[in-house]
């Protein structure tokens, strides 16, 4: 029983790690996208500025 309680703790460790890298890796997925937005942003801006100069 002792083994099994071990294994059972460590399995759910194991589950528990791979959620909240999931969870870390989803957040990161989510700020790179936003950050390419705000470039792509202001890039967009930065060619309508520059055409307005001309």
């Amino acid at each position: 029983m002792a083994d099994n309680y071990v294994e059972n703790h460590y399995n759910d460790y194991l589950k528990a790690k791979a959620k909240k890298e999931a969870a870390r890796r989803h957040r990161q997925h989510q700020y790179l996208e936003a950050y390419r937005k705000r470039l792509a942003q202001k890039k967009k801006e930065q060619d309508v500025g520059e055409e307005n100069q001309r």
